[in-house]
């Protein structure tokens, strides 16, 4: 099946934004699932052999919902406009995600958006450990390729924190997160497995340091 199709039917469902023209559209909807579904089952079986702590059984379990919560944004538009998979170890902890959407199409992995008090046990770990955190960020693997998120920074210093702080820049972080920016080629590229898969690999430590920290309470 032509991995195109996921983008066709993107745009399209961006420019038609209603339950009545999905309702219409469930077969094209379905068929951007099977799609993406025979891409990442494979790949999620080579992430499984590299880490066999992610508990997704299937590509299918990753896939996020299309539909945004509107109960909390109703602002937001009926449908969104990209298709999302996460692989990970669990709920509320630091996740892989592939993001294919109409504007933006990235690899990311992180801790997003946190609690306050997992935000905290992860301010504790880097206080501690902030410069083997560092030396994380700067390895080639990682950062010859990911970029960390900067969303939502604090502009001040967050309690009980100096602002001198060796590693004041991280612990002002509200996600610890990173992201890879990619192309709609590279997701048609017979290439784009080893890409996801390298990428993992270059970003496990990061998860690995943020669900340690999260874990220790």
């Amino acid at each position: 099946m032509s991995k195109r199709k996921v983008f066709q039917f993107l745009e399209d469902l961006s420019r038609n934004n209603s339950k009545e023209w999905m309702d219409k559209n469930r077969s094209r909807y379905e068929e951007v699932k099977s799609i993406l579904v025979e891409e990442f089952d494979p790949i999620l079986e080579r992430l499984k052999e590299f880490d066999p702590r992610i508990v997704q059984p299937t590509a299918r379990k990753c896939l996020s919902r299309i539909n945004n919560n509107l109960m909390f944004h109703p602002d937001r538009p009926t449908y969104k406009d990209h298709m999302g998979l996460a692989f990970g170890y669990g709920k509320g902890l630091a996740d892989f995600y592939v993001h294919l959407g109409v504007s933006e199409q990235l690899i990311a992995g992180g801790l997003w958006h946190p609690s306050s008090e997992k935000l905290k046990l992860l301010r504790q770990e880097i206080d501690y450990e902030g410069e083997r955190l560092d030396t994380l960020l700067k390895r080639p693997e990682f950062a010859d390729h990911f970029i960390i998120y900067e969303e939502d920074m604090l502009k001040g210093t967050p309690k009980g924190y100096s602002s001198d702080h060796d590693h004041i820049y991280l612990l002002r972080m509200k996600s610890l997160a990173a992201y890879r920016p990619i192309t709609r080629e590279d997701f048609y590229s017979e290439a784009f497995s080893d890409m996801v898969v390298e990428s993992y690999k270059a970003v496990v430590p990061l998860l690995d340091f943020a669900n340690t920290a999260i874990q220790e309470a």
